[in-house]
């Protein structure tokens, strides 16, 4: 039994009470507590090792307030006396503070009972940065979970999962070179008007897994809704192809200006090839904020559509400027001149940034990549943001 396919927003009372009523199984991924007891080092060390085991293996889902029978939820009763902002502000500090290195991903939230009390729930992701060590009072620990519950990794495991993580981070960094490199020999799929480029990637990190793999079914919730568009673009149409289901503008002239390519593994790869192009509006002067927008608009549209598709946090995003030799950035809209540097190199592509809350405004998210762009052309930073460092019109 498991509650993944859900967002963990669709976990409520009445989810809750269906898996009384049917006897819902713990599982790998599954597991309920009748109580919510951290007061003690020793309660709080089982509370991390819960935690640290479902981040160690496939992530999942710890239910608090739900009384269990020999691993068969029975009654969903609640959390007596339960202050959410308090309790849950408690253990987002104990995570903090004695799991290394920090797991990401996590979600805690509760829900209010008909009968006063409160179900707090868990939400692990399966850790990119595994394996996560517990170490609180002199106490060291690793643990993984299985059907049965957890228990403390041995040596050859903790070999894997060390091995394990480095390849994760591998794959997710070979898949977003080897798309530029098809992107620059002219092999993306569709043709474009231009061969100046814009790319996002917004990568999960589960979907690096091998064994990860989004059916046909799947990629029909995303043309039920939204669809996720190409920066700078409005209207789109859909269609199927053999890496997924590609979005492209609803109008061409003989070519498109962009596309969104949803992989079948949750990858999302984004272009524009107007915005660069020196034969447009802006020459070879970037319009400086401009790009930034058309990334920022678009950028949320990428979020829904991997919620969607159940791909939760956390996520990789990376940006890159492809055939930009001779460019300049323009600090101001419309400024054909630039400033900074010109540019001496054919692309410009930025390092791999972790995002684990996606609430944040994009602009917030994405700054260390534009940041990052503005670097290359001489910048100390992005022009885009105030004092606060929040992202828009300059002031």
């Amino acid at each position: 039994m498991s509650l993944q396919h859900l967002r963990l927003s669709e976990v409520d009372e009445k989810v809750l009470a269906g898996l009384a009523a049917n006897g819902a199984c713990e599982s790998r991924t599954l597991e309920f507590k009748e109580a919510l007891q951290v007061t003690t080092d020793e309660q709080k060390i089982e509370f991390l090792s819960d935690v640290t085991a479902l981040a160690n293996s496939d992530g999942g889902d710890l239910v608090f307030g739900v009384r269990a029978e020999k691993g068969v939820a029975a009654e969903v009763v609640g959390l007596r006396n339960f202050v959410p902002d308090d309790r849950i502000g408690t253990l987002e500090n104990l995570l903090r503070d004695s799991v290394q290195p920090r797991a990401s991903g996590l979600q805690i939230e509760a829900r209010k009972l008909e009968n006063g009390n409160h179900a707090l729930l868990v939400r692990v992701g399966r850790s990119y940065a595994a394996p996560h060590m517990v170490r609180h009072k002199g106490v060291t620990r690793f643990c993984g979970r299985n059907a049965t519950g957890k228990y403390d990794l041995d040596v050859q495991e903790l070999r894997s999962a060390f091995l394990g993580s480095e390849g994760m981070a591998d794959r997710l960094k070979n898949f977003r070179l080897e798309r530029i490199n098809r992107l620059v020999s002219g092999r993306g799929p569709v043709k474009l008007t231009s061969d100046h480029l814009m790319v996002v990637h917004l990568l999960p990190v589960v979907s690096a897994r091998p064994d990860m793999r989004l059916g046909t079914a799947d990629l029909e919730r995303l043309t039920e809704s939204d669809l996720p568009k190409p920066p700078g673009i409005g209207g789109c149409v859909s269609s199927f192809n053999m890496e997924g289901l590609l979005v492209t503008p609803s109008w061409k002239m003989g070519a498109y200006g962009g596309y969104v390519q949803v992989f079948r593994s949750g990858f999302i790869e984004a272009v524009d090839c107007r915005t660069l192009d020196p034969n447009g509006l802006f020459g070879r002067a970037i319009p400086g904020l401009e790009w930034e927008r058309c990334i920022v608009q678009a950028f949320p549209g990428y979020v829904r559509a991997l919620q969607a598709l159940n791909l939760r946090t956390p996520y990789v995003a990376g940006i890159g400027l492809l055939g930009v030799r001779g460019h300049t950035m323009a600090v101001e809209v419309g400024l054909r001149g630039g400033g900074g540097e010109v540019l001496d190199r054919d692309h410009l592509i930025t390092d791999e940034i972790l995002i684990e809350d996606v609430t944040k405004p994009p602009g917030s998210l994405l700054r260390p990549l534009f940041d990052q762009i503005w670097n290359g052309f001489g910048w100390s930073r992005s022009m885009n943001y105030n004092k606060e460092g929040e992202w828009g019109e300059r002031r």
